[in-house]
């Protein structure tokens, strides 16, 4: 009987659970710092995006599939949601099916991305360090090349384009792009 009760509490254990059971939170640049702080170690995609924005709405089934992929290889992908209240995200979110964490941006952290449309990309390196910050829906494999090329793994070959480097080429600022603070800017 043991071994049945322990079989059937390890089985729902394993049960998918919601990763949004309660309202999302409110991100600023100092929570932001604190998340990079807690993952380092592991490649984090920042995705800014808003329930109303069709680009954005096209691009989240692929961050889904992403995140369903690559989270056990060491990548955490974040939305940060640049609408005015949470009504409309919740059931955006459950409608959409996104299974990674969701929080609406603070205007301080918008700012600091200088966020001026969306969707709107933002890498990290294993050390925490800002490597690429970009408007733009990004499709799926320009996302897995930039995401393998953090991990330090083989990258599908490139689409045509400019994005042949896109976590070199297409890195904003300089060399000031890697230190501690979120948008890469010294502290």
């Amino acid at each position: 009987m043991k071994k049945i009760f322990l079989a059937v509490l390890l089985f729902c254990l394993c049960l998918p659970v919601p990763v949004h059971a309660e309202p999302p939170q409110t991100m600023d640049v100092n929570g932001l710092t604190s998340f990079l702080t807690r993952n380092k170690g592991k490649v984090v995609l920042v995705n800014f995006f808003a329930t109303w924005c069709p680009p954005c709405r096209e691009e989240i089934p692929a961050l889904i599939k992403l995140n369903r992929e690559y989270r056990e290889r060491g990548v955490v992908i974040i939305g940060l949601s640049c609408d005015d209240a949470v009504a409309r995200l919740e059931p955006f979110m459950k409608k959409m099916n996104v299974d990674y964490p969701v929080f609406l941006a603070a205007k301080d952290l918008i700012a600091t991305f200088r966020v001026s449309s969306i969707p709107h990309n933002v890498f990290y390196d294993k050390d925490g360090s800002l490597l690429l910050s970009e408007a733009g829906m990004a499709d799926e494999r320009t996302l897995k090349m930039v995401i393998d090329k953090l991990l330090g793994e083989k990258a599908s070959p490139a689409p045509s384009g400019d994005t042949a480097d896109a976590a070199g080429d297409r890195r904003e600022g300089n060399a000031d792009a890697k230190s501690s603070g979120p948008s890469g800017q010294k502290r």
